[in-house]
């Protein structure tokens, strides 16, 4: 009877988180119907107070996520592994190293996506140059060829879609892991605790999330692909836990689990620093909403773990 209400609350959980999810990813396209942010020019809709409090406030989230939430969990999966002869020790900080790897391999997919959107770009920029010089040739009056010569050379844009993918892969290994740990859970009262703990912790990165992503003018059918994509993430990694429970043990460290979150943090880090801070002065106000997103997650993680008390990790050798 026990495992059968296990079970259920489990399930239960898979379809609130899911629909919950999904509403807070879409809700700022529902504030957007009203509060026209998208509808400014696109070189000042980021600029627009409301919006920078709202994006630097998802900036302050992030950072804590990042350093608060996941490296630590890194740290303790690294060490566990570690400490039973898993993962070889290293001379050096091997979570930190995840973390750097992530950083650089991110760095690097935006550098060739830059190069990639950039050739194409230029390709399109020579076919109008020479359909330019063909009309010039055509045309007799001096004030029209001054018109047609102020065509500029644009220098290529990083493509729109490539922020909101860097976040979505980022956060959403972290978060397959988390929906894990529900999956995981032997008794409901900690499946329900679990729940509470992730979801408030989700949510508000759901909103952030949708909110980044409208305000960088994803199309609608990439952003639909990469909020859903978040939001099946957790739910999937509840059913994969409760898959596991059937014969391995919450408490054994994961080697897979280690490594991709130690990336997943290097990826999110760099997508925090170079895509969603503020990048010159913007005020006071700004660096208090990213103030304030840091101190909510920091005061969230703190009751977590207060609630929760700390998990040792058990090595697989030691069942006998």
């Amino acid at each position: 009877m026990n495992d059968h209400n296990l079970l259920v609350a489990k399930i239960v959980v898979i379809v609130v988180l899911l629909v919950v999810t999904l509403i807070f990813c879409f809700l700022p396209y529902i504030l957007n119907r009203w509060f026209k942010w998208t509808q400014r020019e696109k070189s000042n809709a980021r600029e627009f107070l409301a919006v920078l409090c709202l994006l630097n406030f998802g900036g302050g989230v992030l950072i804590a996520t990042t350093f608060i939430h996941i490296l630590p969990a890194v740290v303790g999966v690294v060490s566990a592994l570690q400490k039973c002869e898993m993962l070889a020790t290293t001379p050096f900080a091997l979570p930190e190293m995840l973390m750097c790897t992530g950083f650089f391999l991110m760095y690097a997919i935006e550098e060739v996506m830059y190069f990639i959107v950039g050739r194409r770009q230029k390709r399109k920029q020579k076919a109008m140059q020479e359909a330019l010089q063909v009309a010039m040739e055509q045309v007799t009056e001096p004030e029209e060829k001054v018109d047609l010569e102020l065509g500029e050379q644009v220098e290529p844009e990083q493509p729109n879609w490539l922020r909101g993918l860097g976040i979505i892969v980022a956060l959403s290994l972290h978060e397959l892991f988390g929906g894990m740990s529900i999956g995981l859970e032997e008794t409901v009262d900690t499946v329900w605790f679990m729940c509470a703990a992730i979801a408030v912790h989700k949510l508000v990165l759901a909103f952030c999330i949708g909110m980044e992503i409208m305000m960088a003018h994803t199309r609608w059918l990439i952003a639909v692909i990469y909020l859903i994509v978040f939001s099946i993430v957790t739910p999937i990694g509840v059913g994969i836990g409760i898959a596991i429970t059937e014969n391995t043990s919450a408490n054994h460290p994961s080697i897979p689990a280690g490594i991709l979150q130690g990336i997943a943090c290097g990826t999110l880090l760099y997508v925090v620093y170079f895509e969603i801070v503020a990048k010159n002065h913007a005020g006071w106000r700004i660096f208090l909403c990213s103030l304030g997103g840091f101190l909510l997650m920091f005061g969230l993680q703190i009751a977590v773990v207060e609630a929760a008390g700390k998990s040792a990790y058990v090595c697989p050798s030691a069942k006998s």
